[in-house]
């Protein structure tokens, strides 16, 4: 069984379960059945990329954020939470992992706002950010290794990543601007759309090893298998399959009128992580497709009965038929306008599968006793890394204590001559009054009868019970009627409570379209 996971205009989430696979080792011998299976209520606002992997369910938002789930064999599915990192639309997202059979360590994304974002699986930490183009994001892919990855934008490049450094390694302009890239199965290679132009681009000599001209525009693309096949869906509503063995003219298969409207997204449905797709196609691709599109219906395919042989080209030049259109396998009716899609198997992998199991058989007694003796190991470590710095530290500490020591007997002995009186011939000024009980209070300022003349004392400015919280901003001066930092005798306080009744001088958006203009009232 296979897990399809597809996004919609309408800001949800939808969940379909794929029974019956042609050739899939699950298929259990039942008719194909195209179920769904849950619905999230994940955005804002509309959904605009997902990904799925080993469990985990990832949704970017035009809200700019992004959710996450597990999702369980059984159907429960778990909220994990909301990733907030972007400033613009969510446009593509990738989990990656190094064995398809474990579950996925990183979560890579991309927006808008022209910034990719690495998010690390379990302590949903952003690791990276890195501007990547601008005007935004169009698509992204990771390679298999995980050592490179790949991305379009608005500006016409395609940047090619260095992700154990987290910079660009390499960067192409195109003449048109790219919507769609991903690496082909293998990674030596990668595909791009422009258009209704598809581009097959070595990845290490950056030749050209194909291009196929589609007779409308690229709307989603999908890839499987080895190298050579390339499955494109069309605005008006076909699927073409390319192959790059076979002229540019002549596509591999043909779903006429898959959609009546556009087709949105597409994947190579897998129940079987380690073995993937189940190859036999045409031209050696897989032998299934699910399609989604503008009218909220999910379609499966058995892409061995459609084509030129056995499709819709091939009756209507027989029996005459304008409008033929070839038939699904199975279908699921019912959901939003979908805008994206992934697969990803129902089961979790072996090795998760496994870990759980082990889990769960453990005494819950011993497993708490084993993490309070991790515990203390990590206390212990902690101190013994301290005490083998503390040495190497200590004969710095001595000699500055030595150098202070002199300017601290300097400091003493001016204090205890400003803490001597003045003579009584001398009245003018100040007279600084000593504290009677605590010697190490900071002298008291006494204003005694003189002349007008007055000396300037600067107080200390430290930060104390009565002391203000903020310090003091420079070119606030003292003023007169508050006796505290302000301008023009006013205190801070007053000038901030006048800053905000009047505001702060930016300008306020307009209200949405969907609120409507605010009354008067």
């Amino acid at each position: 069984m296979a897990t399809v996971v597809a996004g919609t205009y309408e800001r949800f989430v939808f969940g379909y379960q794929l029974d019956g696979l042609p050739g899939s080792s699950g298929g259990g011998g039942g008719a194909p059945e195209v179920v769904r299976s849950f619905t999230l209520d994940a955005h804002l606002s509309s959904c605009k990329s997902v990904a799925a992997q080993g469990g985990f369910i990832a949704s970017g938002g035009a809200d700019d954020l992004i959710r996450v789930w597990h999702h369980n064999p059984d159907g429960g599915l778990a909220d994990i939470g909301t990733l907030s990192g972007h400033e613009g639309n969510v446009s593509c997202m990738q989990f990656h992992g190094s064995d398809p059979t474990r579950e996925p360590t990183r979560l890579v994304s991309g927006s808008v706002d022209g910034n990719i974002i690495i998010w690390s699986v379990g302590q949903w930490d952003a690791l990276k950010t890195m501007k990547a183009h601008r005007g935004g994001v169009h698509a992204l892919s990771v390679h298999r290794s995980g050592l490179v990855a790949m991305s379009a934008g608005a500006d016409s490049h395609i940047a090619m990543w260095d992700m154990k450094k987290g910079r660009v390694a390499h960067k192409t302009k195109l003449k048109t601007k790219p919507e769609l890239l991903a690496f082909t199965p293998s990674g030596n290679s990668y595909a791009s759309v422009a258009g209704t132009r598809l581009t097959i681009t070595s990845a290490e000599t950056g030749t050209v090893s194909g291009v196929f001209d589609a007779p409308k525009r690229v709307m989603c693309m999908a890839q499987a298998g080895d190298d050579t096949l390339a499955c494109l869906g069309l605005e008006g509503g076909d699927v073409f399959g390319y192959d790059s063995r076979a002229p540019p003219t002549k596509p591999a298969f043909t779903i006429t009128k898959a959609h009546p409207t556009r087709v949105k997204c597409m994947v190579f449905p897998v129940d079987d992580a380690e073995r993937g797709p189940v190859m036999g196609g045409p031209g050696g691709g897989p032998v299934c497709l699910v399609t989604g599109s503008s009218e909220g219906t999910v379609r499966l395919w058995d892409l061995r009965a459609v084509g030129a042989s056995g499709g819709a080209a091939a009756r209507a030049r027989d029996m005459g038929v304008d409008d033929a259109r070839d038939e699904p396998l199975a279908e699921a009716t019912g959901g939003g306008r979908f805008t994206c899609m992934a697969v990803m198997p129902t089961q979790l992998p072996k090795t998760v599968v496994e870990a759980i199991g082990a889990e769960k058989d453990r005494d819950p007694a011993e497993m708490k006793k084993k993490r309070k003796e991790m515990k203390l190991r990590q206390a212990e470590k902690a101190r013994e890394r301290a005490n083998a710095t503390q040495p190497a530290r200590q004969p710095q500490q001595k000699q500055r204590q030595q150098q202070q020591k002199p300017k601290q007997q300097q400091k003493q002995q001016k204090h205890q001559q400003k803490r001597v009186e003045k003579p009584d011939d001398d009245d003018e000024g100040f007279e600084v009054v000593a504290g009677d009980d605590d010697d190490d209070e900071p002298p008291r300022v006494a204003k005694t009868a003189g002349p007008a003349k007055k000396r300037k004392v600067k107080e200390a400015s430290g930060v104390g019970e009565d002391g203000p919280l903020v310090p003091r901003k420079a070119g606030f001066k003292t003023g007169k009627k508050s006796g505290g930092g302000g301008v023009g005798g006013k205190s801070y306080e007053e000038i901030a409570t006048a800053a905000r009744r009047k505001g702060s001088g930016v300008k306020k958006g307009k209200p949405s379209r969907g609120f409507g203009k605010p009354s008067r009232d």
